[in-house]
């Protein structure tokens, strides 16, 4: 009598090969799409954060009214004389008006560095946003550049008018570029 044949449930080293190979191309194809989305999320929390901390600046110096400056800060105590924005900001009281930070004076709001991978550059010449006790902007008008490692065509830009209010808005190529060179690696 013969032996009766048992049936085999297992996978075979062919099938397992093939299951693997289209894992392996199928995250190869995943993966920049992934990167892309981390970057565009970066790059909007970064234009969201400072847009609160502008808009917080505006508030308080009409609210208050005293004049109030918004400025590079990579130690969230002292102004740079700077237009990169991305090692964080500064926002204070300027009872003084000498657009410089000094301990006596209230800081509203302070941010940290952004995330690798982002520049953040404003209008050549423009190193901090004042607003006096009525709420408008001291100044001409300012764009603050905002791009990420996707490259020129998907930056965006942060602009400030003389009265003060805030727009988001499409910068001009040699913004975008500008911003774009300014990106720490």
């Amino acid at each position: 009598m013969p032996t009766p044949r048992r049936r085999c449930t297992g996978v075979t080293l062919i099938e397992l090969l093939i299951v693997v190979s289209i894992i392996a191309v199928l995250a190869t194809i995943a993966t920049p799409t992934l990167g892309n989305l981390r970057q565009a999320g970066a790059s909007r929390s970064a234009r969201s954060a400072l847009a609160v901390a502008i808009n917080q600046a505006r508030i308080s110096a009409a609210t208050h009214r005293k004049t109030v400056v918004v400025c590079p800060s990579s130690d969230q105590s002292s102004c740079e004389h700077s237009t990169r924005w991305q090692g964080g900001w500064l926002v204070y009281f300027d009872d003084n008006r000498d657009n410089q930070h000094d301990d006596n004076e209230t800081v509203i709001a302070a941010s940290q560095a952004q995330p690798r991978g982002l520049g953040m550059l404003s209008s050549s010449g423009r190193y901090r946003i004042r607003y006096q006790a009525d709420g408008t902007s001291d100044g001409s008008n300012l764009t603050i550049t905002v791009c990420d490692r996707r490259g020129p065509a998907e930056a965006r830009a942060l602009v400030i008018n003389n009265s003060g209010r805030l727009r988001s808005g499409t910068p001009t190529a040699a913004q975008a570029s500008a911003a774009c060179a300014a990106i720490d690696t």
